[in-house]
């Protein structure tokens, strides 16, 4: 998808002069917010509709004229002209000259440029209040990710709202917007939403109940404690770093007996990211591991598996390999689209072609080995994935237009960065062997000063815990990007994880203990109306579990679930009759579980963010497959042994087991019913598999 959107910044810049320039429509879109309408979010804004001859400009309407005024009058008297100036320059004429001021026309959705297209007496009686809060928005905490991370000063609140900062800032919204905030969740609820949040499993009925019978005031606090501090936690939220860094076991061999992607033994690295995280190892700390570990501590084999970061990149054609770390190290780490400069100067980011060229110097002179282990010298066996700089010596030159067949040898780049960003490249030192430049990279990914960077990283977080991103383009901080509706809230989250040493588990439980994460995610319709895609979080956005916790949910309830951690890939075929958790199975493009393709599991090439499919075969899956008729047997079995041949009892202690909660009176009469007939049990399992509510957090 990245790719095709690159594919697609090109396409419009060739054609610029006949269609409205992208980054003008799209300074607009980051300018208004929300309150640029979708139907006048187009060219039509400011051009005639109609096609134009392959050489000619697009002809302005009568708003886009003006706004070519208004640049030359603002280029004439030496002040800033940006279309955002521009606009808000002449907001408040009349264009068309049908009465209404520009700017009311566009909050109402109609055209600023075409008379007849006017706003009735109803918009304008609305729009006069939409006024307000665009002009209270524009005045508002601002959106500058280039700029440092400064801590904004949390906002008054009252009651419950101000026990939490998170709180105090969403708060916010709330009042803005009129919305009414969800009660909290039962506890049933809430135990079950944190339980898959932090560890990705359910709770026990043990724990339920302990949960449910501890009236004190910290029961949910030590809940909290008690998962963070489980290993299961390594797991959980080291798959989901291991989407945003692309994790992939080796692809296997090409025709030529060469390796095409990734390396074997790469897993060592899967185990490190999940021993990290357990560790509560900084944020910061991982990522010079990952990029220099073979630098920072060039003996230390534990540190050293950090580097399957950059294993993991590897290709057989070297091009695409090096292009891969350039623009997935910015894509995951700076949330930049850095790969938009490979060919141009960047059609939005204020980066130049010769900058990527630079970060490539600094990954140049890397390649990849498997070096021996204890106790096995074959390394086709085992061994450890590892960088190391092969080529000290090696000259980065600018690619012609992105084209490695004409490279500008007139003029060698060393390593640098993205001047924009602000902070100057740290001195470059080798390091033995090895030349020093990843050491000085990762210094500047991860300076306190660096303005993305733990942005970028809380932005992750903040979206595997609500569904849904702060910033919505996760990989995109630029100005194609979308801006957040709480960019204050963002500040604030990433100063205090950086204050905190980059320490993730003070932030996960920050952030589960806030009143937003503990909100029931029942429904409003007065609120729905009013914001209609919960931009402000008036209740807890409800979403389906990943497809690896799907899995593991399946067999953890039946009691069969192996909670073995580490070691080799395990034979992705193997996912239906090896029960061990689901990111330790083989995992690589053309290699993975088809129970976990089908409940959309990461993309191998990139997934900063999961997407979400509903088709058939996932409750085919969950219905028919030898896995889950296995475990639902198991289930019935066990439930059976408490129960006896009470009916009822079995019913309740099913809908505990896989929903955590009791039927209703109609589900416990319903499935009443269906127990009639001998030999169901099973098959009541089989059906709870495939209600909603055990694939969905709430």
């Amino acid at each position: 998808m990245i790719r095709l959107l690159v594919a697609f910044a090109v396409v419009m810049v060739g054609s610029a002069t006949v269609f409205a320039k992208p980054i003008h429509k799209q300074a607009l879109a980051l300018h208004m917010g929300p309150y640029l309408l979708a139907k006048v979010n187009d060219c039509r804004l400011c051009h005639v509709p109609g096609d134009t001859g392959p050489n000619d400009d697009k002809p302005h309407n009568a708003f886009g004229e003006r706004l070519e005024e208004a640049r030359k009058e603002l280029k004439k008297a030496g002040k800033p002209f940006d279309i955002t100036v521009r606009f808000e320059m002449i907001a408040d004429e009349d264009a068309d000259g049908d009465g209404v001021p520009n700017l009311l026309e566009i909050l109402t959705g109609h055209s600023p440029a075409d008379a007849k297209d006017k706003p009735n007496a109803a918009e304008l009686t609305a729009a006069a209040k939409t006024l307000g809060k665009y002009r209270r928005f524009l005045a508002s905490y601002p959106w500058r990710p280039f700029e440092p991370v400064k801590r904004p000063a949390v906002p008054m609140a009252s009651g419950a709202w101000a026990e939490n900062p998170i709180d105090a800032f969403i708060a916010v919204g709330h009042r803005e917007h009129e919305l009414v905030p969800r009660p909290e969740a039962d506890k049933r609820t809430l135990l079950r939403r944190v339980s898959f949040d932090l560890i990705g499993l359910p709770p026990t009925p043990e724990e339920l109940q302990v949960f449910l019978t501890d009236k004190s005031p910290d029961a949910y606090a030590k809940v909290v404690d008690r998962l963070l501090a489980s290993p299961r936690y390594g797991e959980r939220w080291g798959r989901h770093w291991m989407d945003v860094w692309r994790y992939s076991d080796w692809a296997g061999w090409t025709d030529g007996k060469d390796i095409r992607d990734s390396q074997p033994h790469v897993w060592r690295w899967r185990d490190w990211i999940v021993e990290s995280a357990n560790a509560d190892k900084g944020y910061d700390r991982m990522a010079r591991e990952m990029l220099a570990g073979d630098e920072i501590a060039p003996e230390d084999p534990k540190t050293l598996r950090a580097t399957g970061y950059l294993v993991r990149n590897f290709k057989s054609s070297r091009e695409k390999w090096m292009t891969d770390v350039v623009d997935h190290t910015f894509l995951a780490f700076q949330g930049l689209t850095l790969g938009c400069a490979r060919c141009h100067d960047h059609l939005y980011d204020p980066i130049k072609q010769t900058e990527y060229y630079q970060v490539r110097a600094v990954f140049d002179p890397h390649k990849v080995r498997i070096d021996a282990v204890p106790g096995e010298a074959d390394t086709k066996k085992d061994g450890l994935a590892r960088a190391f700089d092969a080529d000290p010596k090696v000259v980065t030159y600018l690619y012609e237009r992105g084209d490695e067949r004409n490279p500008d040898k007139a003029h060698p780049l060393s390593a640098g960065i993205p001047q924009s960003l602000g902070l100057k490249f740290p001195d470059v030192k080798a390091v033995g062997k090895s030349t020093g430049r990843r050491t000085a990279f990762a210094n500047w990914l991860t300076d306190a000063k660096n303005p993305l960077t733990a942005r970028v990283a809380v932005n992750h977080i903040w979206l595997r815990h609500f569904g849904q991103a702060l910033v919505p383009s996760v990989f995109d901080f630029g100005k194609n990007g979308r801006r957040p509706m709480q960019p204050d809230l963002l500040d604030w989250l990433a100063s205090e994880f950086v204050e905190r040493g980059w320490s993730m588990k003070p932030i996960h439980k920050l952030i589960v203990t806030s009143r937003t994460y503990r909100m029931s995610s029942t429904p409003d319709a007065r609120n729905a109306s009013l914001d209609r895609d919960n931009i402000y979080y008036w209740r807890m956005p409800p979403r389906r579990l990943e497809a690896e916790t799907v899995r593991d949910h399946v067999l953890y309830v039946a009691g069969k679930l192996d909670v073995t951690m580490g070691g080799p890939d395990i034979d992705h075929a193997l996912g239906l009759t090896v029960f061990r958790r689901s990111m330790y199975f083989r995992h690589a493009h053309e290699k993975q579980m088809e129970y976990l393709k089908l409940f959309d599991a990461a993309n191998t090439s990139e997934c900063y963010q999961r997407k979400e499919s509903i088709i058939p075969q996932q409750a085919l899956a969950l219905a028919n497959s030898e896995l889950s008729t296995a475990m639902a047997k198991l289930l019935s079995q066990r439930i059976a042994k408490d129960v006896g041949s009470d009916q009822p009892k079995f019913v309740t202690a099913a809908f505990e087991q896989l929903l955590g909660r009791p039927p209703t009176a109609t589900e416990a009469i319903e499935c009443a019913a269906f127990l009639s007939q001998p030999d169901r049990r099973a098959g009541l399992i089989l059906v709870l598999f495939n209600h909603h509510e055990f694939v969905t957090v709430r």
